[in-house]
């Protein structure tokens, strides 16, 4: 579905969705601040498309005018073209870091939000917070024509993934890929390869993709983190990621392609 930029862009959420304005075929975003909801903060994020945008968040127990809906923000990347994918990113994790950071971390006094950066400030002990990144990683692994997909508990009923993780501190991205896949599924893999990062706002991660190969080991999982592994053909996979948005499914969908190009 297709939105059309508006003068002034305005991110607004309440929890985790993202506010429209409903119209009887479509959905835009807000344009102005004129008959806006009260917002808890605003803040500028700068310059894009050559508009001035803002993100802002409103209390969770607001109500809204008939003419606004909150809609889940995994929902709402299928809303707006590619582009504003990057940006809704960013607004959601500067507002949850401006939420969480209202208080210093080390002497407790209040941090102030400083002009024109992405900074909070604690002027009794000078202690500087920033937004927070948390990489992950993620990663295709294949054996023959099968592909290794898990799922977690907290999954979607039915839905399937790759095996991912955060990276721990003192470890590179590379120990972290096979720290993560030894510890949730008991093999080893090679010929590990780069394929490409992600911003990823569930809640303020990076997710860093890469493709690897089956090199040994028998499956057994890790009960407390993944409930089903299994290799599957790359023509009967299980519940697939709904969404192609996310970097685990263009990992998918690339093996796929592959595969098929293989074969015909």
């Amino acid at each position: 579905m297709q939105t059309s930029f508006p003068t002034t862009c305005w991110l607004v959420f309440q929890n985790d969705h993202l506010l429209f304005i409903k119209h009887k075929t479509h959905f835009t975003l807000p344009t102005t601040q004129n008959n806006m909801p009260t917002f808890l903060r605003e803040i500028q994020l700068g310059m894009f498309n050559d508009q001035l945008c803002y993100c802002a968040e409103i209390a969770s127990d607001a109500s809204l005018p008939v003419q606004y809906e909150l809609i889940p923000l995994r929902k709402s990347f299928e809303l707006l073209e590619p582009i504003w994918y990057s940006l809704v990113v960013k607004a959601y994790s500067v507002i949850n870091w401006d939420k969480n950071h209202q208080y210093c971390g080390r002497c407790g006094h209040i941090t102030s939000h400083q002009s024109h950066i992405f900074e909070r400030l604690c002027e009794h002990c000078g202690l500087a917070v920033y937004p927070r990144i948390s990489p992950s990683v993620i990663v295709l692994i294949q054996k023959g024509d099968e592909l290794l997909m898990a799922r977690s508990p907290h999954f979607t009923k039915g839905v399937y993934g790759l095996i991912a993780g955060f990276v721990e501190a003192g470890e590179s991205i590379e120990e972290a890929i096979h720290r993560e896949v030894r510890e949730e599924v008991n093999i080893n893999i090679q010929n590990l390869h780069y394929f490409g990062s992600q911003p990823w706002p569930f809640p303020d991660s990076l997710m860093i993709g890469f493709t690897a190969e089956y090199a040994s080991g028998e499956l057994m999982i890790d009960n407390n983190e993944i409930e089903e592994a299994g290799w599957y053909r790359y023509d009967n996979l299980p519940g697939r990621p709904s969404s192609n948005i996310s970097i685990a499914g263009k990992l998918i969908n690339y093996f796929i392609e592959k595969k098929q190009q293989q074969y015909h």
